[in-house]
């Protein structure tokens, strides 16, 4: 899964959290090549597996628009469905 890139003039910041709790300690499944050059690890391929540390399970990323250095706008929370006590 790869996000598009913004474009290179707007100066907005973003970040990843996880789609069941909002943790934003999330990390993606990656390999990293040696590079002789540089002579230091280098990203190579960021795969779509997620997994986040707050909820200790896979999960889906949500994008959220950075609205300081250390806060985020997160998306609004999914309505939780209703119950009804059931009739007996």
């Amino acid at each position: 899964m790869t996000e598009p890139a913004p474009p290179p003039h707007t100066s907005r910041r973003h970040s990843y959290i996880c789609n069941v709790c909002g943790s934003d300690h999330v990390t993606r499944d990656a390999w990293a090549a040696w590079d002789m050059a540089a002579q230091q690890w280098v990203l190579e391929v960021v795969f779509d597996q997620c997994w986040c540390h707050r909820c200790m399970s896979a999960t889906r990323l949500d994008r959220v628009v950075l609205t300081s250095p250390i806060t985020f706008a997160a998306p609004d929370p999914a309505p939780i469905p209703q119950r009804t006590a059931s009739p007996g």
